[in-house]
């Protein structure tokens, strides 16, 4: 069986293809002028672009297009002009659209030519790029606010380096701290900020080397002014990169600390000597202290048969003082000497440390029907038996402040913050009032009475500055009759060793 032959379409004209394109198009204005820059055509684009639909436009000048001071100035013809020299042209300025409001466009305008080459009309293609370049004028405001703000600092040395290492910028806290004006140092290396004897060995590279492999880098030491006088900084170093990753240089942040660290040596000077006062005063106590309750119990021995015993109570609180006088006594003398003591710094396991002290507290503190819970403790880094006496001090407490209660508990564990670990020791017993809550550290400080709680003032002292010693800190939260929680942490790096 034949079918009947079909007619086929006869193809459509190329030139009737592309001009359905162009007219079709809405985000280009893209329409033709003749020679004397009069609107031959209009697309969609046009129409959408500059507010005029076709009827209104066809051969009118398309100086209508530019603003007054623009026309007065010769514009529209200038570009005419320089399109029919070089065969093309490319703009960017406001134009007008039908309406009066103006837009910021990119124009592309190309000659048109016949066989023999004479101009015979113009292509002009209209983007509108009001967008962009509200986007690019908001970056360069901002980018402008920014170098001036930095610019105007004068606390902190804030400058860039090349990726050789070559001062690109300079700002006034650079000329203040530094001492170099901008024309004295930019091309400069920045090894010339190091010390004869770090450059010797390296550092600044080895800083430049640090920043791009691990994107910044900080370091605290001696750093050198223009007039060769040294001072303590701490300089920030940050390797800058561009979308595709590459380096292009190195931001610098550099703070002079020499006010703050000669406020710390002369602390430490003060602690030193208070430390050694305390010590010497502590050594000394020890004497009278052994002699009174030697004495009381000679007198015991040897004329009990003469006291009544309203008598032999007055030497039993005598000796019962002496004795916790020593205690005291011993109590300050450790606070004193951990304050001289060097930290033995290893990896310590937390966990296994807490079950130790809690095995050892059982026997000796009589914690019958206790409930004590010990999670699993990350481990850290520090002297193992300073850390074992803050949970001895902490935990120790928790056993006393909860005896009693009807169902006492009491729970080691960690929480993680971030990069951080938060230990914690939380008991539900009779708690304290948040309002002093600052003193619980304090040196002899105490938040009950002695005769309610046994204890000497000092266990919260010595496990503050433990933790202080390590790089950590300590706090407590708590609410009477509510029970008590104290957090502290551990750095995650190597504590001080000195």
């Amino acid at each position: 069986m034949t079918t009947p032959d079909r007619p086929v379409a006869a193809p459509r004209p190329a030139t009737d293809s592309f001009r359905l394109l162009v007219e079709s198009v809405r985000d280009y204005a893209i329409f033709m002028l003749d020679g004397a820059g009069r609107v031959l055509t209009w697309n969609a684009g046009a129409e959408r672009l500059k507010g005029y639909r076709a009827e209104d436009i066809i051969g009118k000048h398309f100086s209508c297009f530019y603003p007054a001071e623009a026309v007065e100035g010769g514009k529209p013809a200038r570009l005419l002009a320089l399109a029919a020299r070089d065969g093309r042209v490319e703009d960017e300025g406001w134009r007008v659209r039908r309406d009066g409001s103006r837009f910021w466009a990119n124009v592309v305008i190309t000659a048109l030519r016949d066989a023999d080459g004479s101009v015979i009309g113009f292509a002009k293609v209209t983007r509108d790029t009001t967008e962009r370049r509200r986007a690019e004028q908001a970056l360069h405001e901002s980018e402008e606010r920014f170098r001036l703000l930095v610019e105007s600092v004068k606390e902190y040395a804030i400058f860039v380096l090349d990726p050789a290492g070559r001062v690109a910028s300079w700002n006034a806290g650079a000329e203040a701290i530094k001492g170099y004006a901008a024309e004295e140092i930019l091309g400069q290396h920045f090894s010339v900020f190091y010390t004869p004897e770090d450059v010797a060995l390296g550092k600044p590279q080895a800083h430049l080397d640090a920043a791009e492999r691990d994107g910044r880098v900080e370091d605290e030491g001696w750093r050198l002014r223009k007039d060769g006088n040294r001072f303590w900084a701490d300089a920030v170093i940050t390797a800058m990169r561009d979308p595709a990753g590459t380096l292009i240089g190195f931001g610098k942040v550099t703070r002079d600390l020499s006010a703050r660290r000669r406020t710390e040596e002369q602390l430490a000077q003060s602690h030193a000597e208070l430390e050694r006062f305390s010590y010497s005063v502590s050594h000394d106590l020890r004497s009278p202290l052994r002699a009174i309750n030697g004495y009381a119990q000679a007198v015991l021995e040897d004329y009990a048969a003469a006291l009544d015993a309203e008598g032999k109570r007055f030497l039993g609180i005598i000796r019962d003082s002496a004795k916790h006088g020593g205690e005291l006594i011993d109590a300050l003398l450790n606070f004193s000497r951990l304050g001289r003591q060097t930290l033995s710094v290893e990896p310590v396991d937390l966990t296994e440390l807490a079950r130790s002290v809690v095995d050892e507290l059982r026997k000796s503190a009589g914690t019958e029907g206790m409930d004590i819970l010990i999670d699993p403790l990350p481990p850290a880094r520090g002297d193992r038996t300073l850390l074992r006496q803050v949970l001895a001090n902490l935990v120790g407490n928790a056993f006393k402040f909860s005896r009693g209660r009807p169902h006492p508990q009491i729970e080691i564990g960690a929480r993680r913050e971030g990069l951080a670990v938060v230990y914690f020791v939380r008991d539900n017993g009779v708690g304290f009032d948040m309002r002093y809550a600052d003193k619980l550290f304090g040196v002899f400080q105490r938040l009950h009475r002695a005769d309610e709680f046994e204890g000497t003032g000092v266990g919260l002292a010595l496990a503050q500055r433990i933790i202080q010693r390590h790089g950590g800190r300590i706090w407590a939260d708590g609410k009477v009759d509510g029970g008590a929680t104290f957090f502290f942490t551990l750095p995650t790096v190597s504590p001080v060793t000195s």
